[in-house]
């Protein structure tokens, strides 16, 4: 377990942060903090989202596991990571990979002991770098304890038999077989049914996603009770906090009326299954009660666990418009989480990519953030392919650039500072149940392609493990450089930019604000100016200008565009910090006639002493 020592540790970090105009060293990193208090300790840092079957082996079994991530710590170190957040890892049959869960409060043991994970945190502590575990709250494995006692029977001594959701064939069903009576109309965000009959309790069981994942039913007050004491025996194993799964999915429709016609839905001729979007989800997911559920889990566990200097964080993930998602934040006086997970950038693909679109999506989430709210960036995770696919790998350093230096705290999806791609998987070698139960367009709905392996270095399996074959693939292209130990030598590497953008979001005060201004949008361009508070005008602001579009190289005029923006500046030259190929650091440029090439970022120093003294 992690000592009190390791605290102090964290606090003295924080306590330092905290202090205006505070320097000091954290791995290869020169910190200069301002205004962060020991509640906002994620507000100044990078979370790292690790898939822990992909991060690193540490027993040659092809699969990933906790010893492979402690042995790897240092690395966060190094690029500037405060935060790492786990996928599940908890006892799972891993139906789907281990959201699937058979014991809430166990280490499943592909993935090691809870002594492993004990370590794992107190490492991970010492050398102050927060863990963050995943919670999947809204359902559990048909083999927990929970639901095989739940499926004995419904009789009223059967302490879990309203745990899950039992519902009766549905009324007015004219079918003499009560399965043909399915009780909703609601279709799985893995598409088709989400009600399975059982023929011991003579109901029908309610599950989301697969058939194996039986839903809780939050009606019944001991369910909210078990989860609240599962939340507490990770807070007192010193977790730093929860990233809250699927929280829209936790409460159905009181009701069980039926989710209308989505009168928009366009059926696919490849389509076998009952498509979740071919229906309006207003019923099967959103009901208002989930944040009160949320909020109780704040104010009557985590807050308990809050004390100075160790606050616990909280980010839910949910995919919805940020009009909706914001309501997650909660209020001052009755807090949610500290910020829903941003996807606005996860929809976008190549043939819609510009910098016009861009503009679009910071700007809706940036006016529907409440004030005093904080905002947060994802470019990928488990559930998406990476963002070279999708956006094109000419515009993956542009990515980074963009969640790491909009304001907010920006989230990395392991291999992302690598410029990491998808991988090809046959429908032999297809893991994911999503893509399994899709055999005709299995390469349209698999996760796969962005689990790969981490690619550590040029030897047998990228370094990730010494099995003669892992759980997937490993992308070929390891072996042309893309890896850790490779792009650690290259300066004009995916992983030295990526090491830049970290230094200069920690540095620079004008990165430790939640505003900005924009410069030339256009749909080759987009670009935006941080600058400091006003009462620290001596610290440089910054230019960051991004070609998202499809010429080989733009001009733009900067000068007159930000002065359209009401943002004057005191010279038409500015000094380049970092660009996003690592070739122009250091170069003066003429901002009214600022050159890009095709998918360039450039960050640009616009104000006294604006080029940083570390070394890049």
């Amino acid at each position: 377990m992690a000592t009190a020592l390791h605290w102090l540790l964290l606090g003295s970090l924080s306590l330092m942060v905290s202090l205006e105009r505070s320097v000091f060293w954290r791995g290869a990193f020169l910190i200069e903090g301002r205004e962060f208090g020991w509640r906002e300790w994620w507000k100044n840092t990078i979370i790292y989202q690790i898939y822990p079957r992909s991060f690193m082996d540490s027993d040659g079994d092809g699969i990933g596991d906790l010893k492979g991530i402690t042995s790897r710590l240092e690395y966060f170190l190094d690029i500037g990571v405060g935060a790492i957040w786990l996928s599940p890892i908890y006892r799972s049959p891993f139906v789907d990979f281990g959201y699937d869960i058979s014991n809430f409060t166990d280490i499943d043991p592909i993935f090691g002991t809870l002594d492993d994970f004990d370590e794992l945190v107190d490492h991970a502590h010492d050398l102050g770098i927060r863990v963050i575990l995943d919670f999947v709250p809204g359902y559990t494995s048909d083999q927990h304890p929970w639901f095989v006692e739940s499926m004995k029977n419904r009789d009223y001594r059967n302490p879990y038999r309203d745990y899950f959701v039992w519902k009766d064939p549905k009324p007015g069903c004219v079918s003499s077989d009560p399965r043909e009576c399915i009780p909703t109309n609601w279709i799985s965000p893995f598409d088709g049914p989400t009600w399975t009959w059982d023929e011991t309790r003579q109901q029908f069981y309610y599950h989301t996603f697969t058939k194996e994942q039986p839903d809780l039913n939050y009606l019944d007050p001991s369910v909210r009770e078990e989860m609240k004491n599962v939340i507490e025996f990770w807070m007192k194993r010193w977790v730093d906090g929860l990233r809250v799964d699927a929280i829209a999915f936790i409460i159905e429709d009181h009701y069980m009326r039926d989710d209308p016609p989505n009168p928009n839905f366009q059926p696919s001729e490849l389509a076998t299954r009952v498509v979740h979007h071919s229906t309006l989800n207003i019923y099967s997911h959103n009901h208002p009660d989930h944040h009160e559920i949320v909020k109780s889990w704040r104010r009557e566990v985590m807050e308990k666990y809050s004390a100075e200097p160790n606050y616990r964080f909280m980010m839910t993930e949910a995919y919805n418009k940020p009009a909706i998602l914001v309501d997650y934040y909660g209020t001052d006086d009755d807090p949610e989480a500290d910020f829903p997970l941003n996807f606005q950038f996860m929809d976008l693909h190549a043939k819609d990519l510009s910098g016009t679109a861009i503009f679009n999506l910071v700007d809706e989430w940036m006016h529907n953030v409440p004030d005093g709210k904080w905002p947060n960036w994802v470019v990928g995770n488990h559930d998406n392919y990476r963002i070279g696919y999708r956006w094109g790998m000419e515009y993956a350093r542009a990515a980074n650039v963009l969640c790491l230096l909009l304001p907010g705290t920006p989230t990395t999806y392991y291999g992302e500072e690598l410029g990491m791609d998808h991988i090809k998987v046959t429908f032999e070698e297809t893991q994911d149940p999503w893509g399994k139960n899709n055999p005709c367009c299995w390469e349209k709905y698999s996760r796969d392609p962005e689990r790969s392996p981490m690619q550590w270095n040029m030897e047998k399996n990228a370094g990730f493990s010494t099995a003669e074959k892992t759980w997937l693939p490993v992308h070929d292209n390891y072996k042309m450089g893309v890896n850790v130990e490779s792009e650690q030598k290259d300066p004009t590497s995916v992983l030295s930019l990526y090491k830049a953008l970290a230094r200069i979001r920690m540095q620079r005060p004008a990165f430790h604000t939640n505003a900005m201004d924009y410069g030339i949008v256009t749909d080759d361009i987009f670009s935006f100016i941080r600058r400091p508070n006003p009462d620290e005008s001596e610290q440089p602001s910054y230019l960051v200008a991004i070609h998202l579009g499809k010429k080989s190289i733009v001009i733009g005029d900067y000068v007159n565009a930000l002065l359209a923006n009401g943002v004057t500046i005191d010279s038409s030259e500015g000094v380049v910090e970092i660009s996003s190929r690592m070739d122009r650091n250091g170069e003066t440029v003429n901002l009214e006639a600022l050159e890009l090439r095709l998918g360039e970022a450039l960050v640009v120093g616009i104000g006294k002493d604006s080029l940083l003294k570390t070394e890049l």
